[in-house]
């Protein structure tokens, strides 16, 4: 068997190629341009990607127990890649949301369920600390993506772009199922040891709490660069910062959360969201509008790597991959809801104030329900 370790590093190593799919919001222009197509189509793709993401998370669990995690790996990298190919040599919409929406996204979900689920695994009695990590990669993942493609795109146009992302991706893959190797399967799941009433009302507050939590981190992440040009400062940065911003926020749940009370991550990290989103519907100037990107991010990246973590905790391991399978399903709403709805009011309206305000509200009642998870 392969050491906590390797384990942990393959899983991250993995976790963070696919996390390039948060450096969407580059892609708007240009898909805006050479597909001909409105911000609100154009933004389907990307809530497409995340509701793929989402259902692959709800239902992947028990492939990682039939299947090695070094074929895992090579199965998730090699879809990612294929889909990311795909969407590279469409001039379509419908062509870019089948390669990028639907198959890289549901290669994503695979990948970012079998990496937090693997990692916890190898790491017992540091759960927090390896789910933190992963996270904090998956969002490190977006930062990295978004430095390295601005030139590409900008340069060569989307095609190149993501065929060169499709390259990193399969290397990533490659290099996770070597440190896999001789690692076997995912342990098995048993059942329930709560009453079925109790199980639904308190996996309800968790959906809801996470949904509308994460509604504004992933607008704010799939309009990052839109929502900063707007305002008149530097789209491209603010990509960057964000993901830089989310990735240190899972640093830091790694770091605190298994000396951390749970109910105070996931109602204090929504409240900062709902200020930052405030003050950027209320000003409109493009330094603000990095600031309030950068926060809403750093909320964003603690809050997915907090809520496995509380999942865990409450669930144990054996129950985790189906209760937070469940629970995830909250954050593939809140990505359609946040991206797309977005992308739409801003074909309405003309402006990214109206989303702002709606985001911060979502986050304040993510405080609210939080505070009923855990006593």
């Amino acid at each position: 068997m392969r050491s906590a370790r390797s384990t942990l590093v393959a899983c991250v190593l993995l976790s963070a190629s696919l996390g390039s799919i948060h450096a969407y919001s580059l892609f708007i222009d240009s898909f805006e341009t050479e597909l001909h197509a409105s911000r609100g189509s154009v933004s389907a793709v990307y809530s497409t990607a995340l509701v793929s993401l989402t259902m692959a998370v709800l239902v992947g669990h028990p492939l990682f127990r039939r299947l090695s995690g070094s074929f895992v790996a090579l199965i998730v990298s090699g879809g990612a890649a294929g889909g990311l190919l795909i969407a590279a040599r469409s001039s379509f919409l419908g062509g870019v949301i089948v390669g990028y929406g639907i198959i890289f996204g549901t290669a994503n979900g695979l990948g970012y369920a079998f990496s937090l689920q693997r990692a916890a695994e190898a790491n017992p009695e540091r759960r927090g600390f390896a789910l933190g990590w992963v996270t904090a990669a998956y969002a490190l993942g977006a930062a990295v993506a978004a430095a390295l493609l601005d030139g590409p795109i900008e340069s060569a146009g989307t095609s190149r772009a993501l065929s060169s992302l499709a390259l990193v991706i399969i290397s990533a893959g490659l290099t996770a199922a070597f440190l896999l190797a001789g690692s076997g399967r995912s342990s098995s799941v048993g059942q329930e040891q709560i009453g079925p009433p109790a199980l639904r009302q308190l996996v309800g507050r968790l959906w809801t709490g996470y949904g509308l939590a994460t509604v504004a981190g992933l607008m704010a992440l799939g309009h990052a660069a839109a929502i900063v040009d707007q305002a008149g400062g530097p789209g491209s940065t603010a990509t960057v910062l964000a993901g830089c911003a989310s990735g240190a926020g899972g640093i830091w749940i790694a770091l605190v959360a298994n000396r951390s009370r749970i109910n105070g991550l996931i109602t204090g990290l929504p409240l900062g969201s709902a200020v930052a989103l405030g003050i950027g519907a209320l000003i409109d100037d493009g330094t603000v509008a990095v600031v309030v990107i950068v926060l809403v991010s750093s909320a964003y990246g603690a809050l997915i790597a907090a809520y496995p973590f509380a999942v865990n905790e409450i669930f144990g391991s054996e129950r985790y991959p189906a209760i937070y399978g469940r629970v995830f399903t909250a954050w593939g709403a809140a990505g359609l809801i946040g991206p797309f709805g977005a992308g739409l009011l801003f074909d309405a309206t003309g402006t990214y104030r109206l989303p702002l305000l709606l985001a911060g509200t979502a986050a304040l009642g993510s405080c609210v329900v939080g505070r009923r998870i855990v006593p």
